[in-house]
């Protein structure tokens, strides 16, 4: 048997630096969310304005969501 040669990665691969992909990651994730919130907002005040949950579950959403991103993030904070 012969020993198993190591992965040799294509040069445009070995070029692309892994926090700058996980950097657009997060971005891309944090523009979805940001639009799905808009439209979650708009249909609850819209059609829901005559609930007493809607407030305060649009404010809990935003709050969690955000609190639950800036701990994803926060060990790229180096």
């Amino acid at each position: 048997m012969q020993p198993i040669e190591p992965l040799v990665l294509p040069p445009f691969l070995s070029q692309i630096d892994p926090s700058k992909v996980v950097s657009i990651l997060f971005v891309v994730l944090f523009i979805v969310w940001s639009i799905y919130t808009l439209i979650t907002a708009y249909h609850w005040v819209r059609y829901g304005h005559r609930s007493s949950v809607a407030i305060p579950a649009l404010i809990t959403h935003v709050l969690m969501s955000g609190f639950l991103a800036l701990y994803a993030v926060s060990g790229f904070t180096n």
